[in-house]
């Protein structure tokens, strides 16, 4: 159906077309909100013959993503989701984190998706502490000359020395896709298996590398294993509906019984109703996905569900049964995906809230443009020593951990706040062109500060000057804190409590932990490098070095002589003088031995 400007708005099907376009424009017909509107902007329908009712839904389900049509649900935006690929035609496969709206039809093993880049993330991290697959790209394995820092730190099975045996690492690639499609029994039976067989073999360092994944795998799987009721494989659909036209669709994802992952996806449409969203939402969830459960649990039962099932059935390969929750088990896992919703909704109230404390903020400043992007900036120091800045970022009010940025800063040997935030935000804006600078700088600090960053702007062009502010902290509990403008004597003024000033402070508070944090860090590896420095023989390179590959001298000292002996630059001769160091200063490893970096 389309408006009078052709537009598509509205996509449906039925078994009989001629019945139910006739039911959309009777007085008797269809009395739902949506045909009220809809009949209203339609000024011409167009019509499609399928032979099937299947073909006739998977025909719906393009037409919907295609066009976008204003009475249809869209669960989905053309957002693309992670998920984690595993190259099997390479000899040597390797598990990325990749970003793509459609599965590929080339080979590889895709495994998602994630509903954030950071579940994928840990989930990626967790499969290379347990399995010592490649890291490195394939131009990196083509054209390396000696064993790369994990291959020297057992984090690899090493496939650039040219010397892994191919069964051995697809065996290993084996057991990877069976963690990650959640088959934990059928691996701990193959790694059991894979040991006893090198062991018969006489291959013993084989086997003690599976044993040693064996352990990992179970203490894993123990920490993490948290099951719900059940043992199966299966999706729980469910639908929460809100006032003022708001409807969260929730959707949790099981393997055996554990929860693996959670998505959710808020609408705002007064025409559309309940059975419509449900419907829809199972459709377009599925549409272009390689996983499919062979049971979806679903508060009520959809309209025309044997096609839903038969569709969901050839995309599986198996069968695939939907089953309306009335008691039991399956009405309790509905429950907890109620609660998720609903938590999903006050997250979404909370961004919202964020929302209007910014545009709160941006009157307050006359500014013109939307604050989306805010920068902040803290200096961290001891009477000038090891000074460090530290920016962070804010995107629409939520931290962005990946425009954090450090600052080592130079030159200084007296405390000089105002002289450092200069060098800092110079040093930013050298990079502005490939990271843009922020909507707003927030500089932790008072008006000294804040002239010192104004004074660091003038080197960019006028018009490409962001706006800047300061934030000093309360003289008094009954106070509250200030923000100074560039160019104005007095602070403005804010009423306590208010939600833009808030968050201002949230901003503040964030980059001051932020800098505090590498402060201390940096103090503490001084002192441990000076430490390490004082073993003869071990210099500022090879203290260096032993730091930056095991991160802290609690694990130099606990490492065996093999894995010291891997260090670049470390011989076998300093390995003894270590041992020999700190077991004449054993009081001062308990001291230093905790710190990380």
């Amino acid at each position: 159906m389309e408006d009078g400007g052709g537009t598509v708005i509205y996509v449906g099907k039925a078994a009989n077309l001629r019945n139910r376009v006739r039911n959309y424009f009777s007085k008797t017909g269809d009395e739902r909100p949506k045909v009220r509107f809809l009949v209203q902007q339609i000024a011409n329908i167009k019509t499609i013959l399928t032979d099937t009712e299947k073909e006739a839904l998977l025909l719906e389900n393009n037409l919907i993503k295609e066009h976008r049509p204003k009475y249809n649900v869209n669960l989905r935006d053309d957002k693309s989701f992670f998920s984690l690929r595993l190259n099997l035609s390479h000899p040597y496969p390797r598990l990325t984190l990749i970003r793509t709206q459609k599965i590929k039809a080339d080979g590889a093993k895709y495994f998602g998706p994630y509903s954030s880049a950071h579940d994928a993330r840990i989930t990626l991290s967790l499969i290379r502490k347990l399995f010592p697959l490649r890291q490195c790209s394939d131009r990196q394995i083509a054209t390396i000359r000696r064993p790369c820092l994990n291959c020297q730190m057992n984090r690899c099975m090493c496939p650039c020395t040219g010397t892994v045996d191919t069964a051995e690492y697809r065996r290993m690639v084996e057991n990877v896709s069976l963690f990650l499609e959640g088959k934990n029994e059928e691996l701990i039976r193959t790694l059991k298996k894979d040991m006893d067989t090198a062991s018969e073999d006489l291959r013993f360092e084989e086997a003690a590398r599976i044993r040693d994944c064996l352990y990992a795998v179970d203490r894993t799987l123990q920490r993490q294993n948290v099951s719900f009721f059940h043992f199966k494989d299966q999706d729980v659909f469910a639908i929460l509906e809100e006032p003022r036209d708001t409807y969260v669709v929730e959707i949790l994802s099981f393997k055996k019984g554990n929860l693996l992952s959670e998505q959710s996806y808020i609408i705002r449409n007064s025409t559309l109703e309940y059975h419509e969203i449900l419907s829809s939402a199972i459709k377009q969830f599925y549409h272009n996905s390689s996983v499919v459960p062979p049971e979806i649990i679903v508060p009520r039962s959809l309209e025309g569900q044997e096609v839903v099932e038969s569709w969901l059935s050839d995309i599986r390969g198996s069968r695939v049964i939907i089953k309306a929750a009335t008691r039991g088990t399956n009405a309790r896992l509905i429950k907890l995906a109620m609660k998720n919703a609903g938590m999903a909704l006050e997250r979404e109230e909370q961004k919202r809230q964020a929302a209007n404390a910014l545009d709160r903020l941006a009157g307050k400043l006359k500014l013109v443009t939307t604050l989306k992007l805010i920068e902040c900036y803290d200096i961290s120091n001891i009477s000038g020593s090891e000074a460090v800045g530290g920016k962070i970022a804010f995107l629409e009010g939520k931290p962005l951990k990946a425009a954090y940025r450090k600052f080592r800063i130079r030159d200084f040997q007296d405390q000089n706040d105002p002289g450092m935030i200069h060098q800092v935000i110079l040093r930013r804006i050298k990079h502005a062109d490939n990271d843009p600078l922020g909507d707003l700088l927030i500089i932790d600090g008072g008006k000294s500060q804040l002239n010192a960053a104004v004074e660091a702007l003038k080197s960019l062009h006028p018009d490409s000057r962001p706006p800047v502010i300061s934030i000093a902290k309360a003289r008094s509990p009954e106070e509250y804190d200030r923000i100074y403008e560039p160019n104005r004597k007095n602070h403005l003024n804010f009423a306590k409590g208010d939600s833009s000033l808030l968050a201002v402070m949230k901003i503040r508070d964030e980059a001051h932990r932020y800098a505090h944090s590498f402060h201390t860090d940096r103090r503490n590896k001084l002192a441990i490098r000076s430490i390490l420095e004082n073993v003869p023989g071990i210099g500022k390179r090879k203290s260096t070095t032993l730091l930056k590959t095991f991160g802290s001298l609690k694990s130099i000292l606990e490492a065996g002589d093999e894995k010291l002996n891997n260090v670049p630059g470390i011989s076998s001769n300093d390995i003894k003088r270590l041992r020999e160091h700190f077991r004449e200063n054993a009081a001062i490893v308990p001291k230093v031995g905790q710190d990380n970096f």
